[in-house]
């Protein structure tokens, strides 16, 4: 048998044994054993080099005659035989064990869940010398501590793109959608009955999404209503609007009755409504991978909003002060999709050519029930009015008055 075959067989430490054997009490030449092992002769050579750097009467009392021992005595005696890994335990170039520096990355990993990249970016941005935080180094202890991502892919391994991301320009198109914060699947237990029964803090998280810059406009409500649907949608166009951007905007939503429950006539009237503000709405038609980007922002809403925060929030001030902050901090915050390179939604901005980006970034988060809301109870009053007083008299002449 050869060399390999033998360590299999027999074990590493019985093979070398014999080797040392041959040569010490065989007196056979190194290249003869070589060539009956089919080994290199380097191999040999280590071998009874290794046994010549020791001076231990018992083993050339072994190696230099036929004397029988026991497995143990063989591995007690010819332990240094075994195979030594030549890997570097450690790189001066590395993040130290234990260090300060190797504990801020995975106490930023425990928080954060990122990969490498972003962990780089993360800690750039927060000031810390990137000579120290290189990718390499947060590379090296990743590896180390067997830190990873988890992340879901396609049965044929494709990444799948909504749009033409090179020709898309800024606001061009927006993903529209409302998420319930109290989401048993994504919250802690604490955290979740917090949302749940909590009749002080708000229910649902309405969420417009940029899909070129990935910058996002946020509002939160105690009710869901296609009255608020259109109305934040109305008040975000015009935010958009009022800060410079011309674009022909395309909104997508889902078929949900906050919005227009997928009727062709309701979609007219939400058109119509829009064409004022040179923009129009449009639906998924079932289909829920069209929105995955504003789907997969609100994942990033439970990991790295109301799970590290939720359980400051205590009170409806507590609840507006967090999202304001939240919201300010996602769209100066690094993304990696696609086109994005790492640039947070603000450096996007700025690159595709939008002036009032810092402006644009600092949207004002709401309460659509306290914003938007007596706007709806006003409008029905006047309506009341009008009906009674013009149930005989032209209403023209009322408003004349």
């Amino acid at each position: 048998m050869s060399y390999k075959e033998n360590c299999k067989v027999e074990g590493e430490i019985l093979t070398k044994f014999k080797i040392a054997r041959m040569y010490f009490f065989g007196k056979i030449k190194q290249k003869e054993i070589a060539k009956h092992l089919s080994c290199h002769n380097n191999t040999v050579n280590k071998i009874v080099i290794s046994c010549k750097n020791h001076d231990d009467l018992r083993i050339w009392d072994y190696l230099s005659g036929d004397k029988s021992m026991s497995g143990k005595e063989l591995y007690d005696l010819f332990g240094f035989l075994r195979y030594e890994s030549r890997k570097p335990q450690s790189n001066k170039r590395s993040i130290p064990q234990n260090s300060k520096s190797e504990r801020l990355i995975l106490e930023q990993f425990t928080s954060n869940r990122c990969g490498a990249k972003r962990m780089f970016i993360h800690l750039k941005r927060q000031g810390f010398d990137s000579k120290i935080f290189s990718i390499g180094k947060i590379k090296g202890v990743y590896k180390k501590h067997k830190l990873k991502v988890r992340r879901i892919r396609t049965a044929n391994r494709e990444r799948r793109q909504l749009y033409d991301y090179d020709a898309l320009s800024a606001f061009e198109c927006l993903q529209y959608d409302v998420k319930v914060l109290a989401d048993k699947h994504a919250l802690p237990k604490d955290i979740y009955d917090k949302f749940k029964h909590s009749k002080e803090l708000p229910r649902y998280q309405w969420t417009i999404i940029d899909a070129k810059t990935k910058t996002r406009f946020l509002a939160y409500s105690y009710e869901i209503s296609s009255f608020f649907g259109l109305e934040f949608l109305k008040f975000t166009l015009n935010w958009i609007r009022s800060h410079g951007v011309q674009t022909k905007i395309n909104v997508q939503v889902d078929m949900g009755s906050e919005f227009y429950s997928g009727s062709k006539r309701k979609q007219a009237v939400w058109n119509e409504s829009l064409s004022a503000l040179n923009a129009s709405v449009s639906d998924t038609e079932g289909a829920k991978w069209k929105q995955n980007i504003v789907e997969r922002s609100h994942r990033t809403d439970d990991e790295e909003f109301l799970c590290p925060r939720g359980k400051f929030i205590n009170s409806k001030s507590n609840f507006m002060v967090e999202s304001q902050f939240w919201v300010l901090y996602f769209n100066n915050r690094s993304h990696s999709g696609i086109g994005m390179d790492g640039l947070s939604p603000k450096e996007k901005l700025t690159k595709c050519g939008v002036l009032n980006a810092e402006k644009i970034i600092n949207f004002p988060c709401l309460i659509l029930d306290d914003f938007i809301k007596p706007f709806l109870n006003s409008s029905k009053q006047t309506q009341n009015i009008f009906h009674k007083k013009s149930h005989y008299v032209l209403t023209y002449y009322l408003l004349l008055q």
